[in-house]
Order: C-alpha cells, then sequence, then structure tokens
C-alpha cells in the first residue's frame, strides 16, 4: 500500500479513536497500525528498540508542555523537550540532589484537559551547559494507563501534524 494512502486511512483510525468510535476489531487494527507508525518513526529518527519493548512507549516527539518535578529540595516548574508514553526529558538548572525517583506534574494542552500525575525515574543526565542547565531524561515509573493513553493520543496527533504526506 503506498504510503499516503496508509497514513490517510491510519488518520481516519486515529481520529475514531479520539472520539471513542471503534468497533473492538477496529480498535485491535489501530493499535497495531499505531505501533507499526511508532517503529517506523523510530527508526527514521535511528533509534533501536530493545527487544520486546513497544514502540509506542518509546517514540518521542518534541513538544514544549509546561512541567512541575517535586525533589526532596522542592519543585522545580519546566517545560518538557520531548515527550513519550513512556517518558520525558526536560532542561534543568542544577542537581536534581541524587534523587533518582520523582514526582511530577504534567500539563497537557487544552484548558479542560487534566495535567498527567505520577512519579519518573531519571535514565540520563546530560552535563551542564554554559548557562548551567543540563538535559534530563524522565522513565515513568506510576501513570495510570488512562494518562499514558491520553499522552499517546496527544503523542500521535503531534506526529501526524508533522508528517506531510
Amino acid at each position: 500500500m503506498e504510503l499516503s494512502t496508509w497514513l490517510t486511512n491510519f488518520r481516519e483510525l486515529h481520529e475514531r479513536a479520539r472520539r471513542k468510535l471503534h468497533t473492538s476489531d477496529e480498535r485491535a487494527l489501530y493499535l497495531e497500525a499505531r505501533e507499526q507508525l511508532a517503529r517506523t518513526l523510530l527508526a527514521a529518527q535511528g533509534h533501536k528498540l530493545q527487544e520486546g519493548a513497544a514502540a509506542r512507549r518509546n517514540f518521542r516527539v518534541p513538544k514544549g508542555l509546561t512541567l512541575d518535578v517535586c525533589f526532596r529540595a522542592g519543585p522545580v516548574r519546566s517545560r518538557t523537550l520531548d515527550i513519550s508514553s513512556g517518558g520525558f526529558s526536560c532542561m534543568l538548572n542544577g542537581d536534581p540532589g541524587g534523587s533518582e525517583h520523582t514526582g511530577f506534574v504534567l500539563w497537557l494542552p487544552g484548558e479542560d484537559e487534566p495535567p498527567v500525575v505520577g512519579r519518573a525515574r531519571i535514565v540520563a543526565l546530560i552535563p551542564h551547559s554554559d548557562e548551567g542547565n543540563r538535559r534530563i531524561s524522565f522513565t515513568f515509573t506510576d501513570v495510570s494507563e488512562e494518562d499514558r493513553e491520553r499522552l499517546e493520543m496527544l503523542i500521535f496527533d503531534l506526529a501526524l501534524g508533522y508528517i506531510r504526506a
């Protein structure tokens, strides 16, 4: 199937999923297509997926969302650099204080959208820049399945907005 046709079909499935109009068969087809698109986009970005991992949980899109991260020294407000349904990265000033696990509140776009609240673990720290900021990547350790699904819908909305075919 031609890519533009596949994407058109996927966009229709995605919109039906957003409106919760899928039959159980359509839902299974949509989840399979969502995983296929995530694998394709991960490969295009040059990322390798670990065996048995879900591509849709690892596929990140660039998006600046307001984020509150709660460290022992107190909460810090930042913006995400990128997000996935499996985690996020952001720029933070200073040292997170050796705290590997932290609470967070991720504010989603839209006035009526409740934030995603949970716990995350630091998985990567990039050294300080000249300004004293460092990129920190987190993976979710405690996020509800409902919130993961809301994140995945947002991530695929964003990805589809970036793809022109």
